[in-house]
């Protein structure tokens, strides 16, 4: 079944940018993700505005005078067949006209996913358990310690943090977050309304788990659960701010009691994040720059068609996402 997501593009090509101080105006254009693989690609018939992709490029760079002020903004750039070339940020920058300064396009074409367009992250005022009791996201700083589900104590080694305006909300709907009420994932969990990034994985531990991926607990994107009750794309919210939680390793922790994951630093989200951002990781992980494999996730991480089924079956069978004690630890 196929998957249809909403996004901003300038028209251009970064390999080969129009001449400085050309005008890019935006654009709003429905990408198609054909067979739901949460991959784009150009050797099938994902498309978009319904025009099939030809060719994908992620880790394009183009730098833009918006203001006065010059900004370098990382996204994927799309070749259409009908000749067309557009470019979409995948750094969390919500698109303005702009006048170009200069691109760049990375050599190699490599698939999109879909998690690139939108940061996985929690917002602000969320509480995060620690080993001396809950904290709001916004006061931890490197060097804090935080609990993982199973009660692990993980010295946090980063908390980047992003303001998204009502203005840009407007604007640009895929960085409106996820709204799990109270209790929407069972267990009376999560304690307290939680608000996440569409991207932002959540744990599912139930026996429809177990029966399908041999495996108890598996990791699920928000946007995925949407076709759940108390679990839905929030736009009540004015303005956002989204906070991004690093450590050593990929991890599940508790928000508001909820386990969910960490910041995963695989290759596609390092591509995928901004300038500042990919240098400010490379600080405190130099070897990601060099690592030929993504590490491992904290767990299995299902495809697109088996959340999805998975989300089918939890509904049809009216389970908790998080059933009885395979949910506490």
């Amino acid at each position: 079944m196929p998957t249809s997501y909403t996004d901003q593009f300038w028209t251009l090509d970064p390999f080969s940018p129009p001449p400085a101080g050309t005008l890019l105006t935006v654009s709003e254009y429905t990408i198609t993700d054909q067979n739901d693989d949460d991959f784009l690609t150009g050797f099938g018939t994902d498309s978009i505005n319904g025009i099939d992709i030809t060719q994908t490029y992620l880790g394009d760079t183009v730098t833009v005078t918006i203001g006065g002020t010059n900004t370098t903004i990382v996204g994927a750039t799309f070749y259409l067949a009908n000749g067309t070339v557009v470019f979409t940020p995948t750094d969390g920058t919500v698109l303005r006209d702009a006048v170009i300064v200069t691109g760049n396009g990375v050599p190699n074409q490599s698939p999109i996913p879909t998690a690139s367009l939108g940061p996985p992250c929690f917002t602000q005022d969320t509480m995060i358990a620690t080993p001396y009791g809950e904290c709001m996201v916004q006061d931890l700083q490197a060097g804090d310690t935080v609990l993982d589900s199973d009660g692990v104590a993980m010295v946090l080694r980063s908390s980047m943090s992003r303001k998204i305006s009502g203005q840009e909300l407007r604007a640009c709907p895929k960085l409106r977050p996820v709204r799990i009420c109270a209790g929407a994932l069972g267990n009376g969990l999560p304690r307290r309304d939680l608000l996440v990034s569409r991207q932002h994985r959540m744990l599912v531990a139930s026996r429809i788990v177990e029966r399908m991926f041999s495996a108890s607990e598996v990791l699920v994107p928000a946007i995925k659960l949407t076709a759940l009750p108390g679990i839905f794309v929030d736009h009540s919210v004015e303005t956002v701010e989204y906070f991004h939680l690093l450590f050593d390793r990929h991890a599940v922790i508790l928000a508001e009691s909820a386990p969910t994951e960490s910041l995963y630093l695989g290759h596609e989200t390092l591509r995928s994040v901004s300038v500042e951002t990919q240098q400010e990781i490379y600080a405190i992980f130099p070897h990601l720059k060099d690592a030929e494999t993504d590490p491992l996730p904290a767990r299995p991480i299902p495809s697109s068609k088996r959340q999805r089924k998975l989300v089918e079956r939890h509904a049809a069978n009216r389970k908790p996402l998080l059933q009885g004690e395979m949910a506490l630890h």
